[in-house]
């Protein structure tokens, strides 16, 4: 493989970390690896001690089979602290036609604005819902020429903890790798699938994790909205664990093998009662898969822009929490009804991954990507200007130091004559 053909995809996962090697070079086949690992990525109680063996892991394997050195990665993350934040930024002026400038500057302001009110986050999606040029509105930045007096642009931008980004970087940094870009795992998938459901208006992508669960809904292929919320299968563990009086991994097998309906299990509750626990354990399961529905779908914006509009709509259910769910085992409220089918999507490693390339590969529309400016060159009167000026610098530290030591030789003096 080219070294500057190859991309490498890391998917941090809470209960499960994946390695993708992928190669513009039709001849190569994609590698895809996976390890289990218990991360706790909540700002909370963020823990990636145990990461960072397995990162090593996945690295040295993954460059066994390339036979290339791997210095580089781009980086899938989904943590509970994940949160979105809605803008709008308007610009008026005289009429003026319409450049992508404009509309590239005004995004940039916005984006400068929202980093001064959330010092504390790092932007990792810049999304744009709609464009506004007086009295027209575009979804994507338009190519045509238009005369405007005013032009009002909704973002939807992706945040991630500042403190969690420098874990993360120092984290790979211990195995000597640099994180090039980091993308939400939920709305990087999501985006991804939408594709496959392009026979549907609408497109409610439900991604349950281990430690969190996220929502989002798009209109063919523009993003209405997106939410994470601290609630996911670990949680559906915790409840299996509590009622059955199990360990956490023991609770973890009944709930992973809740779908073998061909297994039954039986648990003393208490020494008189013995119960076919399978039954148990699903209404443990579905009462809390009821309550992360419930509550990622009755938010207020959500329900607005949903019922608005009932076009053909489905609900999709993604992520490792939801692998213990079917058609069965979901009851949604009446209110739901525009939901005109429920799809639970059977991801695996090399999906999700390929969803991260895809992503990068694909014109994305809605998604704007900021390239930071090359250095320009300095002129020669530039260079001898900062010369001079590093010099002089270095002449008063100089001074400060010997003028420093020569007071320090006086007090000594004035303290021995003293003394004498």
């Amino acid at each position: 493989m080219n070294k500057e053909n190859i991309k490498v995809f890391i998917d941090f996962g809470s209960s499960k970390i994946r390695l993708g090697v992928f190669s513009n070079e039709i001849s190569k086949s994609t590698i895809i690896l996976e390890e289990d690992c218990i991360s706790n990525l909540s700002l909370k109680k963020l823990d990636l001690n145990n990461s960072r063996e397995v990162i090593n892991n996945l690295i040295k394997s993954a460059e066994k089979k390339i036979n290339m050195h791997i210095k580089n990665i781009n980086l899938m993350i989904d943590s509970p602290d994940i949160f979105s934040i809605d803008f709008s930024i308007k610009n008026s002026s005289d009429k003026k036609k319409y450049s992508k400038n404009d509309v590239y500057s005004l995004i940039n302001e916005a984006k400068s604005i929202a980093q001064k009110n959330y010092i504390d986050q790092k932007v990792i999606h810049v999304i744009v819902k709609k464009f506004s040029f007086d009295d027209q509105e575009f979804f994507e930045i338009p190519d045509k020429e238009i005369n405007y007096t005013s032009l009002e642009i909704e973002l939807k931008f992706i945040c991630l903890p500042i403190i969690t980004w420098q874990n993360l970087q120092e984290c790979f940094n211990f195995n000597h790798l640099k994180i090039d870009n980091l993308y939400c795992s939920s709305y990087v998938k999501s985006t991804n699938y939408n594709s496959i459901f392009e026979n549907y208006k609408r497109k409610v992508f439900l991604d349950i994790g281990y430690g969190k669960s996220a929502i989002t809904a798009f209109e063919d292929k523009r993003v209405l909205y997106f939410n994470i919320l601290p609630v996911g299968g670990k949680h559906i563990t915790n409840d299996i664990a509590a009622l059955l009086k199990v360990n956490n991994n023991e609770a973890e097998n009944f709930k992973k093998s809740l779908n073998q309906s061909e297994t039954t299990f039986e648990e003393k509750i208490n020494k008189d009662e013995k119960i076919n626990s399978n039954d148990f354990i699903n209404q443990i399961v579905f009462a809390r898969v009821d309550e992360i529905i419930k509550l990622n779908l009755t938010e207020e914006y959500f329900n607005t822009f949903l019922s608005s509009n009932n076009e053909n709509c489905i609900l999709v259910f993604i992520g490792n929490g939801s692998r213990i769910l079917n058609k069965n085992s979901i009851y949604l409220e009446e209110k739901f009804d525009f939901f005109k089918e429920i799809n639970f999507f059977e991801e695996n490693s090399k999906s999700i991954c390929q969803s991260a390339y895809n992503f990068v590969q694909m014109n994305k529309s809605q998604e704007v990507n900021f390239v930071t400016k090359k250095p320009r060159n300095k002129g020669f009167f530039e260079k001898l200007f900062h010369l001079f000026d590093w010099l002089l610098y270095f002449l008063v530290t100089f001074v400060e130091f010997f003028w420093t030591v020569l007071k320090c030789k006086n007090l000594k003096c004035h303290f021995l004559a003293k003394k004498l």
